[in-house]
């Protein structure tokens, strides 16, 4: 083993196994030197050579995440020199794809010769997660492949595709089935050698009506300057450039996207969900078991968005409500939610059949016996709980000994921790709610209103300030939606002494500000851990655009010496501006958000 690269040969086929190297990251500039100078060293006589994974998962985030970008990108040899390297190999280069192949992966395969997949499978592309385009040549060898119309799909949502499809649509060759590892690498051996010298003409550019069309479709709905709209001329690159002409046209793009102030925005947010996602030292030790019986109490909305994300992973759910005329719109509301993604497409008859039968309602707290997680609505009284199960409380209500504060507010669940916390049940809490799809933040200080309702509250006082000061309502609301906040609501407030004229930029920039003003007295408190919670809650909690990375990213981009600066101006206006004590600390230690509390 060379620190990461594995070559074997025989009179049939070389084989060169990729593993995570002892020293460096996967697919690093060293790592990518490595497998180059594999490549190079083959013997030219060999009909082919097979590339695989040790550990059977080709990506450097196992979860398919995207590949932040890093000053080691642009290191010799880059993925872009790599992957024509693997197109011109004078050893024809198959890949066997098993689990998750994402990102550099991904792109090496698409230039190998063919793909051999295991059933298990999935092959992404997710770099549309930060607004880029990688530059090692997606944009044009996946279209060649498998048409503009899937390939423009994949690139632009980011989503990975299970081989079977993948196999449908040309992004696979082959697939490869066995019921051990040594198993499946001799079925991908034998096929790899029953492949002649011949090379397969890409199938994507066959129909170039269908092709443009797809590109035309996408330029339609996509904004000017967007990815998609990016991705659209890449794509129309493919169709009409020589090979060598559409990757540089390719690079150059992905340039002027790497560029973007928005890239290092979306960047920072996955790096902020990463973190976040990090299980604490404490919890790091602690084994338990999934949760399989979880138990809802009361009748909220929120509780039924809960009991949906619960059946659509596959647990029963108990709903308990002890009033009948409060239990049954909690179901009528849940049926209704069903039946409209029924409508959609985007739930099947039997899939909405099966998730009804696993929801049971009860008025009875003895019913909760068995309930291994128990999450109670605001405003409802909390009944006895099994002693073992996790008890997570919502709203305003005192908390019994052990139980936690939830908080949620669109993707996201923020779970207040208790100061002597029971190890055991914050880790089942914390793995319940990955397990349904929430983004986890956790909080220090257990408060009712959590990090989004403090947010919201900030947001509102600046924004009934300036209505108060005559901003005309219409004059914020287009500033909002020009923003980018999809349904912008108004506080009440008193109508100022007469209009006053304020630019969008401003009203932006004061709500913005007011934001991370309060931001920063979360962090000052203990209450926020990271800046990048505070951003992930604005951002994926209260529908900011991901492009603005949060409000304490953008504080970070234009300087904390300017934000209190502003502050202190308009403070004199209203007390949501005034300044906190900790901007002086860190204008003082010329420190960012970023790098105050982690």
């Amino acid at each position: 083993m060379s620190n990461g690269v594995d070559v074997t040969t025989t009179d049939a086929l070389a084989e060169i196994t990729l593993s995570r190297p002892a020293i460096g990251v996967w697919l690093d500039a060293a790592h990518r030197n490595r497998l180059l100078e594999a490549l190079a060293a083959l013997d030219p006589r060999l009909p082919a050579v097979l590339v695989r994974a040790a550990d059977r998962v080709m990506a450097l985030h196992p979860d398919g995440g995207p590949d932040l970008p890093g000053p080691d990108d642009a290191a010799w040899p880059s993925l872009a020199s790599l992957c024509l390297a693997v197109e011109q190999s004078a050893v024809p280069v198959f890949v066997l794809l098993e689990g998750m192949v994402s990102g550099a992966a991904a792109e090496i395969a698409l230039a190998a010769r063919a793909r051999i997949a295991t059933p298990g499978a999935r092959i992404g592309f997710p770099a549309a997660r930060l607004g880029l385009i990688s530059g090692a040549g997606a944009t044009q060898r996946l279209p060649q492949l498998v048409g503009a119309e899937h390939a423009l799909r994949l690139l632009t949502s980011g989503r990975p595709v299970a081989a079977p499809e993948a196999l449908v649509i040309g992004l696979v060759d082959q697939i490869v089935e066995g019921e051990t590892a040594a198993e499946v690498l001799a079925a991908a051996q034998v096929w790899v050698q029953s492949q002649g010298p011949q090379t397969r003409a890409p199938q994507g550019l066959a129909d170039g009506r269908a092709y443009l069309a797809a590109v035309k479709g996408l330029r339609a709905t996509a904004a000017p300057g967007s990815l998609g709209m990016a991705l659209a001329d890449c794509a129309e690159a493919a169709l009409l450039l020589p090979a060598e002409q559409g990757l540089a046209f390719e690079a150059a793009i992905a340039a002027e996207r790497a560029a973007l102030p928005q890239t290092a925005a979306l960047a920072h947010l996955v790096r902020a969900e990463r973190a976040a996602a990090q299980v604490p030292e404490p919890l790091r030790a602690v084994r338990v078991g999934p949760v399989l019986r979880p138990a809802l109490v009361g009748a909220s909305p929120q509780l039924s968005a809960l009991a949906l994300m619960t059946l659509a992973r596959g647990l029963p759910v108990t709903v308990l409500e002890r009033d009948r005329s409060r239990l049954v719109p909690v179901l009528q509301n849940i049926a209704a939610r069903q039946e409209a993604a029924v409508q959609a497409g985007s739930l099947s008859p039997a899939q909405r059949d099966a998730d009804w039968a696993r929801l049971r309602a009860v008025s009875d707290p003895d019913d909760l016996a068995r309930a291994d997680l128990v999450v109670v609505a605001a405003d409802t009284p909390v009944p006895l709980v099994p002693a073992a199960a996790p008890l997570l409380i919502m709203g305003r209500g005192e908390l019994p000994k052990g139980a936690f504060r939830l908080v949620l507010s669109g993707r996201v669940a923020e779970l207040g921790l208790p100061v002597h916390c029971p190890a055991g049940a914050a880790a089942q809490a914390q793995a319940f709610l990955r397990r349904i799809g929430q983004m986890v933040v956790l909080t220090g200080v257990q408060s009712p209103l959590g990090i989004s309702g403090r947010l919201a509250g900030a947001g509102g006082a600046a924004l009934r300030a300036l209505l108060v000061s005559g901003v005309e309502p219409g004059a914020i609301l287009s500033a909002l939606t020009g923003f980018g906040l999809a349904a912008p609501a108004l506080p009440k407030a008193e109508p100022g002494a007469g209009p006053r004229a304020m630019s969008a930029e401003e009203i932006i920039s004061r709500w913005l500000a007011a934001l991370a003003n309060e931001g920063a007295r979360m962090l000052a408190a203990g209450f926020a851990h990271a800046a990048g919670d505070v951003d992930l809650v604005a951002v994926h909690g209260l529908g900011l655009p991901s492009e603005s990375g949060g409000p304490l990213h953008q504080a970070d981009q234009r300087g904390l010496m300017i934000l209190r600066r502003d502050l202190r101006l308009w403070g004199e206006e209203a007390d949501v501006w005034k300044p906190v004590p900790a901007l002086d600390a860190l204008v003082s230690s010329g420190r960012g958000f970023s790098g105050a509390v982690r």
